[in-house]
């Protein structure tokens, strides 16, 4: 899947009115007190076809990822870092094997529990922040909170407290033009929290950014770290890539520990 279309799959989060009477883990089968391990791919692969030409974007990956870990997935570009973060950011479900998601694959949530899943319990960050022109710092980071459909008297003050936690408090109403790319990618990680969620994937969340802009976002995710948050981030840059716990390689479409 093609990451201009994230937003969309975000944008498009349909829920029933009977889900909406759920809890969001109730009602996507999770459970976070029955297993450490929150993410699991078992010989995983993905292919592309390019014409007559079949590409394995990903082959055989297995790895396990636990709650509350920080974990990077580093590699030179085209290797399959993006493809992996599809799917497990429950993106792209067209492949062979089975991910494992809190102890339940994948393939036995229906696709509004799916929905329901990115727009809660994954946060997602990316390098071009993907954030709307038009809107300001706070209606970007607004939007989950309204596809989730949380309460108007409810949202202002998760809004404020997310922008401040990413230090935009001051900010919240420039639009994204009116913002450097630190403080762009940081509307973007509060974006990504305001929901709560319990993981955070970041895909090149340092990739157009000075190294000291870098250095300063790469603290926010270590901030969210010790706050509980399993990280993974996928980057090329291994510098970037050392500051996490575990760190995985992929070369070629196969990953090694």
């Amino acid at each position: 899947m093609e990451r201009a279309t994230v937003r969309e799959d975000l944008a498009e989060t349909e829920i029933t009115e009977a889900a909406t009477d759920m809890e969001v883990t109730e009602a996507a089968g999770m459970d976070k007190n029955t297993d450490d391990v929150v993410i699991r791919l078992d010989n995983v692969c993905k292919e592309y076809e390019i014409g007559d030409i079949k590409v394995n974007a990903l082959k055989n990956a297995e790895f396990t990822i636990k709650r509350g870990d920080f974990v990077s997935i580093v590699g030179p570009s085209g290797s399959g870092k993006s493809t992996m973060m599809n799917i497990i950011g429950c993106l792209d479900r067209s492949f062979s094997g089975e991910y494992l998601l809190s102890g339940k694959s994948v393939d036995r949530y229906s696709e509004e529990e799916l929905a329901m899943l990115r727009n809660s319990e994954i946060g997602f960050v990316f390098q071009d922040f993907d954030l709307i022109g038009n809107l300001t710092a706070y209606e970007n980071v607004e939007l989950p909170l309204i596809y989730k459909r949380v309460p108007p008297s409810e949202r202002t003050d998760k809004v404020k407290n997310a922008l401040t936690r990413v230090g935009l408090g001051e900010r919240y109403n420039h639009k994204p033009s009116e913002l450097s790319g630190g403080q762009q990618q940081r509307a973007a990680i509060a974006r990504a929290i305001v929901t709560e969620p319990s993981i955070i994937l970041a895909d090149e969340p340092t990739g157009n950014l000075d190294s000291r802009t870098s250095d300063d976002i790469m603290d926010i995710f270590h901030e969210l770290h010790n706050n509980g948050n399993t990280i993974v981030l996928i980057t090329h840059d291994n510098n970037v890539a050392k500051q996490a716990s575990r760190i995985f390689r992929i070369k070629d479409g196969v990953v090694y520990a």
